[in-house]
């Protein structure tokens, strides 16, 4: 989800940091690695959705509808769903056409809503095992006005996951790139005015979509799992 090279990095540290977006080898792509992207995100894409999609059709088919885990679940599988038509099947479009198509306001909006989808199925996550660390560790807070609650770290989560992800407009854009024939073009890249630009973005997304959430998760489990083993001794 972020179109970065070694030689991109290079070059920024010479042309006031514009991420052009080559490949090492150039301006060639590699077909056949192509081909397998291509494939690997059209599997993922129809898994996806199909997954999601039987998951909502269940619990619309359940009559517990107001129960406070398939809300979370419902919105879990929503965000998913943002995932796959937001994030990989515009990435799955951009690789079949190679060069994105479109204005500058539509690649800053598309990168936006790629990372936005991401941040939210994992804050997401984050969220529902929170609340069932609380329903384990913490038995009475359950009984405080329950569904306000679940639906105020829903909305929360929705809400940090589309700040979270605003940096985009600022760091995407349509930008003018040079092919191997000397001819130039435009697509959608990211630009860092400091040498350290790309590190620090690669370290953030990294940080915000993997590690953090990991860690919170592990907490909320460790903690869940040694209330049960105290309990149960």
């Amino acid at each position: 989800w972020w179109p970065l090279s070694a030689e991109d990095a290079n070059s920024s540290r010479e042309a006031a940091g514009h991420q052009k977006g080559s490949d090492p080898s150039g301006d060639v792509r590699n077909e056949e690695l192509a081909k397998l992207e291509i494939a690997v995100l059209a599997v993922i894409f129809v898994v996806a959705v199909l997954g999601n999609s039987s998951v909502l059709l269940a619990l619309h088919r359940t009559p517990r509808k107001t129960s406070r885990m398939h809300l979370f679940i419902r919105h879990l599988s929503l965000a998913d769903l943002a995932v796959a038509f937001i994030q990989v099947l515009p990435q799955l479009c951009w690789d079949i056409t190679y060069r994105f198509h479109g204005p500058d306001w539509l690649c800053r909006v598309v990168k936006h809503l790629q990372v936005f989808a991401m941040f939210a199925s994992a804050y997401m996550l984050v969220v529902m095992t929170a609340d069932r660390y609380i329903a384990v560790c913490h038995p009475l807070k359950t009984l405080q006005q329950p569904a306000r609650r679940s639906r105020l770290m829903i909305a929360a989560s929705w809400v940090l996951s589309f700040l979270l992800s605003t940096p985009q407009y600022f760091i995407f854009s349509m930008i003018e790139i040079e092919v191997n024939n000397g001819t130039k073009t435009q697509d959608c890249w990211a630009t860092f005015i400091q040498p350290w630009g790309t590190r620090a973005y690669v370290t953030w997304m990294t940080s915000g979509v993997f590690v953090v959430p990991v860690v919170i998760l592990g907490t909320c489990y460790g903690f869940i799992c040694y209330h049960i083993w105290r309990n149960v001794r």
